[in-house]
């Protein structure tokens, strides 16, 4: 996995200087309203977004009903 730094290197490298960066880290993954960073850090996730206001990251129904939809159909 790579570092923040690495990360924030590659990012400058491939993103117009005009687009707008809300936060310095990366996450590697969530759960519930927790995320962790590439560098090991935890965060609460106070701004999900939409996608996980209700349920948190990778609450087990949806993740459920996303498994049964991949076999129907993708997109």
């Amino acid at each position: 996995m790579s570092t923040s730094k690495q990360l924030t290197e590659r990012r400058q490298a491939a993103t117009a200087r005009g687009a707008g960066i809300m936060c310095n880290f990366y996450a590697a993954k969530a759960k519930n309203a927790e995320i962790w960073d590439t560098d090991g850090n935890r965060y609460i996730d106070f701004a999900g977004g939409i996608g996980v206001l209700n349920t948190g990251h990778l609450h087990p129904k949806v993740q459920a009903a996303v498994a049964e939809q991949l076999q129907e159909f993708s997109h």
